[in-house]
Formats: structure tokens, sequence, C-alpha cells
């Protein structure tokens, strides 16, 4: 990723809001962005939180429309980065889940009406960094 575009995704990420959980309800398309290629969607990659979210507090990740991995769950806090930021903390740590996935949680903004940015943040023992970013897009239903 080209160092402007980091830099760029790192400052929209910083003035977005916390999203609500109840505002993530329905499919949402994932893309990731690499800044050097048009964003990437990979195997039809989507989060689907319910109706319900927030009394569920999570939801999952499904592929090629009907494979379901990763499910998570969800919580307003501040990021496990260190920089201050009130982010929504999707938690892949849950039970059931592959133990590869367990490390990854993933951090939300809400950059515009119905956008989102997120950045994954890998956990390796005591260390935590951001190891790529992406976007959601509320799909139709």
């Amino acid at each position: 990723m080209g160092l402007g575009r980091l830099l760029g995704l790192k400052k929209e990420f910083a003035g977005g809001t916390t999203p609500k959980p109840g505002e993530l309800r329905g499919r949402f398309a994932v893309r990731l962005i690499t800044g050097v290629t048009p964003d990437i969607r990979f195997f039809g990659h989507r989060k689907f939180f319910p109706p319900d979210v927030e009394q569920t507090g999570g939801g999952y990740n499904e592929f090629l429309g009907h494979i379901r991995l990763g499910d998570f769950s969800i919580a307003p806090v501040t990021s496990a980065l260190g920089d201050g930021q009130e982010v929504l903390h999707i938690n892949y740590n849950r039970p059931g889940n592959p133990f590869w996935i367990k490390p990854l949680n993933d951090e939300l903004k809400k950059v515009a009406p119905g956008r989102y940015l997120g950045r994954g943040v890998l956990r390796l023992g005591p260390v935590k960094f951001n190891s790529f970013y992406f976007s959601l897009e509320k799909e139709e239903d």
C-alpha cells in the first residue's frame, strides 16, 4: 500500500465516528482496501448483523452467499492499538471459530452515511498491529 494512501486511510479512520450497534442491521459487502489496486472483494465476503443485533451483540461473516465463517461479538471500546480512539470492536475470539481467526479483531468507524471503514487488528502474543483496512457498505435487502 502506498504510504500516501495509508496515511489517507489513517486520517479518514480517525475522522470517523463510532457506530452504534443498532445502525448495523443486515448484510454489508466487505472490500479489502490495498491503496494500489481497486478495492477487492474476496469470495463475495459479507458481514451479517441480525435484526436484533442490539440484543445478540454480534453477527457473522459469510462467503460465497452461504458459507458462514467467523462468528463475532461487537461492543464500543477504546482501540486496542493505544491511539485513544473509540471504535466498534468486532471480536472473533469466540467459541466455535477456527484457531487461526481468533487472534484477529476488527475496529470499525462510520465515515459517511451507509459507509464504514475498518481496520484489522492482529494480535501476536502481546503485540497488536493494524494489518489491513477494509470497507463495509450496506447491501440492499
